[in-house]
C-alpha cells in the first residue's frame, strides 16, 4: 500500500509503505493518539552501513514488572504500568523499493485506553515545542527555578493540561541543552589541546567549570603571554562577551585592557556555554 493513502485511513495496515523510518512512526504514534496509547520505540536492527533494516513499535504497557527479589520489600511500591500488552507494528526495509513496510501488526490492546481530553499528556505525545524551549531558555537564563518557569508556561496556556508536557520534561529539555551546544568530540579536542600547551609552557592556565551533573557549562584560559601582559596593565580590565564568532553563536568572553602604547592586550578569554549569573561571577 503506497504512502499517499494513508490520509485517506488513519489505520495501520499490513502491506503499508513508508519513505523512511520516522515517517512510520510518526504515523504510528498518530494512530496511537486517536486510539489513547502510547507508543514505545522497541528493538531495532541495522546493517553493516548504519542503514536500518527494521524496527518495532509497542505500546508502552509492553511487557510484565518483574517480582521483586530482594529480602526486605520496599514500604511502597509504584502501581504497574505494564500489563503484557501485545499491541505492536513491525517494518521492515524491502532493497527493491528502499520503503519500509509493515511486515507484522498487532492492533487488540488488552487494557483500558485513555481519553480524548488525557491523550495529549501521553510520553510519546509529550514534546517540547521550539518555543517552548526557547522561552524555557530565557526563563532559566533570568534566574527563574523549574517550577516557576513550567508555573508561568501554565498560565501562559490556560491551565497546566494545556502545556503539552511536564516538568520532568522541561527538566530533561533543559539538561540536554549544553549537550547540544558542545557537540560530540569539542571538548575532548578543547582539552587536548590545553593540556599541550601546559606541557610546552606550565605557566599555560586554563580551567573548566561543570554543573551539578558533571557537564561542562564553562571554559577559561590564558597563556603565558596573557599574564605576564596582565602583571604589567592589569589596572583596568574589561569583560566582554560580544563576540559571537564561533558556528555555534557561543559568546567568547573577552578580558581586555591597554598596554603603555594605547594598544589592546588580551588577558584572558573564556567560552560560554551556561550563560547564567552564577556562571559570570
Amino acid at each position: 500500500m503506497d504512502c499517499s493513502k494513508l490520509a485517506e485511513n488513519g489505520t495501520p495496515e499490513l502491506g503499508m509503505e513508508f519513505n523512511s523510518e520516522e515517517d512510520a512512526y510518526k504515523f504510528y504514534n498518530k494512530y496511537a493518539f486517536k486510539m489513547g496509547f502510547s507508543v514505545r520505540k522497541d528493538y531495532l536492527n541495522k546493517d553493516k552501513d548504519g542503514v536500518t533494516t527494521s524496527r518495532r513499535y509497542s505500546c508502552c504497557k509492553e511487557g510484565v514488572k518483574r517480582k521483586y527479589e530482594g529480602d526486605v520489600m520496599p514500604k511502597r511500591t509504584r502501581a504497574p504500568t505494564k500489563t503484557g500488552c501485545g499491541a505492536k507494528m513491525v517494518i521492515v526495509l524491502f532493497r527493491g523499493t528502499m520503503k519500509y513496510r509493515v511486515h507484522d501488526l498487532v492492533l487488540e490492546h488488552n487494557h483500558e485506553l485513555h481519553i480524548a481530553q488525557c491523550a495529549h499528556m501521553m510520553p510519546s505525545q509529550r514534546k517540547v515545542s521550539v518555543a517552548q524551549g526557547f522561552q524555557a531558555e530565557i526563563s532559566e537564563d533570568a534566574g527563574l527555578s523549574l517550577k516557576q518557569s513550567h508555573e508561568l508556561m501554565g498560565t501562559e496556556a490556560g491551565g497546566m493540561g494545556n502545556v503539552g508536557y511536564t516538568r520532568d520534561d522541561l527538566k530533561r529539555y533543559l539538561r540536554t541543552r549544553r549537550e547540544r551546544s558542545l557537540k560530540y568530540g569539542e571538548a575532548g579536542s578543547m582539552l587536548n589541546y590545553f593540556q599541550e600547551q601546559t606541557l610546552e609552557n606550565p605557566s599555560f592556565f586554563h580551567a573548566v567549570q561543570l554543573d551539578c551533573e558533571e557537564q561542562i557549562t564553562n571554559i577559561f584560559w590564558a597563556d603565558a603571554g596573557m599574564l605576564i601582559d596582565y602583571n604589567f596593565f592589569g589596572d583596568v580590565v574589561t569583560f566582554d562577551t560580544t563576540y559571537k564568532t564561533n558556528k555555534e553563536y557561543r559568546p567568547l568572553g573577552v578580558f581586555v585592557g591597554f598596554n603603555q602604547h594605547r594598544q589592546i592586550v588580551i588577558f584572558g578569554a573564556a567560552l560560554m556555554y551556561d550563560e547564567t549569573i552564577d556562571s559570570f561571577k
